[in-house]
């Protein structure tokens, strides 16, 4: 419709009064997944709310849209948030920066499929008029595709320059780093500052050399790094070693000196220059055997770790092979205990609850929820379980989660039939109460009757 005469953007913004950027909110809102608009016309979120997750990639406003709601320990359901706040979130997760990329943003062969950034558009800078809210930057709004190029860039980079030290810049799983890469903690990083013609000139270092950034804050970035970890350049430690054990320098010549006295000064300058070396290669000596014997005992230290760690693997593995069919008290009390200690977090409701008449408490979640474990008589510990497990469960579901309140209510409360209760209240007095009751009644006439 937007193609035909008196349809376009320009025109419905002077015929409505709007502003193109009104406009194209709008009509950005038609690109709204089923479910968030299914929300927003049953005005559960707010226009702010819609048009902010309308301006999303699709596979990202599913996970936008979570982020619209918050279920606070005393809500009985969530509650919806401010637009502000979804604002924010998008900022922080959704949104990367253009210029920050290390990637050119013109190639369109990192990511074939997609092109090149500049003609992208899920980028902010390709339609201004609905992203007027942005002023930090152009912003790519598809993650995925971003990381493709980056990834591409990083293995271009190493493909045309193998000299390069891969860094890690955090902290992952080894399965998933990169070959050979090492932690930037490894080397020195060397702050390249604008060269100063009036500034003295830098002391080289031979053991500088080109790196890159293959995971982690400023990944694909290339810096220079220092791999001497004691550098007399670059380690403050041993540039005041060096000023306090500075290399024998020789003596200036007197004006009086003879070719012996000349000779003597040489042979004195060598003599120090000598033990100054050997004092140095001790050191050295010394600081490598250090570094030897640190190795051995982090090598030692990690086949300790290994070792137990399988040891503990096989005792996880005998305790399902032998798993009960039921539990006894014993068993499911340390069961419970592993529960309660998962994720302090998860349990925060049952243990607020617990203590809730107790205005002195200073104790942690797991705390509490530990000691009234320990605490509990053996056939009380099925109903905590209960109570542990389904409190998150108390609110209403939205439409299309499981109830899982009801699923437990049919295994644990099955309603009792009609004709069970009828029976029930049928059910006649034992002999031995009815005589009970008699005698209690005759004891009561003959006090009265006294």
């Amino acid at each position: 419709m937007l193609n035909l005469p008196g349809y376009d953007v320009a025109t419905l913004a002077e015929k409505t009064g709007k502003s193109a950027s009104h406009i194209y909110a709008r009509l950005s809102l038609l690109q709204l997944i089923p479910e968030v608009a299914e929300a927003f016309t049953q005005e559960r979120i707010t226009a702010s709310h819609a048009n902010l997750i309308a301006r999303l990639p699709q596979e990202s406003q599913a996970e936008a849209f979570e982020q619209c709601w918050r279920n606070d320990w005393q809500d009985s359901e969530p509650h919806l948030l401010p637009a502000k706040h979804v604002s924010a979130w998008i900022q922080n997760n959704l949104y990367l920066s253009l210029a920050d990329a290390p990637f050119d943003r013109e190639d369109s062969t990192l990511n074939p499929s997609a092109g090149a950034c500049v003609t992208c558009p899920r980028r902010s800078g390709y339609n201004t008029s609905l992203f007027s809210d942005v002023t930090d930057g152009d912003q790519c709004l598809s993650g995925p595709c971003y990381q493709i190029k980056l990834t591409a860039h990083i293995d271009r980079e190493i493909a045309a320059r193998p000299e390069l030290i891969q860094i890690e810049n955090g902290w992952r799983n080894a399965r998933e780093q990169r070959p050979g890469a090492v932690q930037l903690g490894h080397f020195r990083e060397i702050e390249t500052v604008e060269e100063n013609p009036d500034a003295e000139p830098a002391p080289p270092c031979a053991a500088a050399k080109p790196a890159i950034i293959v995971y982690g804050k400023r990944v694909g970035t290339t810096l220079t790094v220092c791999t001497d970890d004691d550098c007399p350049v670059h380690d403050p430690r041993a540039e005041e070693e060096q000023a306090a054990n500075p290399a024998p320098t020789m003596a200036p010549a007197s004006e009086a000196e003879t070719q012996e006295d000349a000779e003597e000064r040489q042979r004195n300058y060598e003599q120090q220059r000598k033990e100054y070396e050997q004092e140095q290669e001790r050191k050295a000596k010394e600081r490598k055997q250090q570094f030897e014997r640190e190795q051995k005992e982090h090598e030692a230290e990690r086949a300790r770790r290994e070792k137990l760690h399988k040891a503990r693997v096989s005792k996880f593995d005998r305790i399902l092979e032998k798993a009960p069919a039921m539990f006894s008290a014993t068993q499911l009390r340390v069961f419970l205990r592993a529960l309660a200690t998962i994720d302090p977090y998860a349990f925060d409701d049952v243990a607020e609850q617990l203590a809730a008449n107790d205005e002195s408490n200073e104790r942690s979640s797991e705390e509490i929820l530990l000691s009234t474990i320990d605490g509990l008589p053996d056939d009380k510990l099925t109903g905590f379980a209960l109570r542990l497990v389904l409190t998150a469960h108390k609110p209403i579901p939205h439409e299309g989660e499981l109830d899982l309140l009801t699923e437990a209510e049919t295994a644990f409360t099955p309603p009792h039939s009609k004709k069970t209760a009828s029976k029930k209240a049928k059910t006649p007095t034992s002999m031995k109460a009815a005589l009970k009751t008699a005698a209690k009644k005759t004891t009561a006439k003959k006090q009265v009757a006294a």
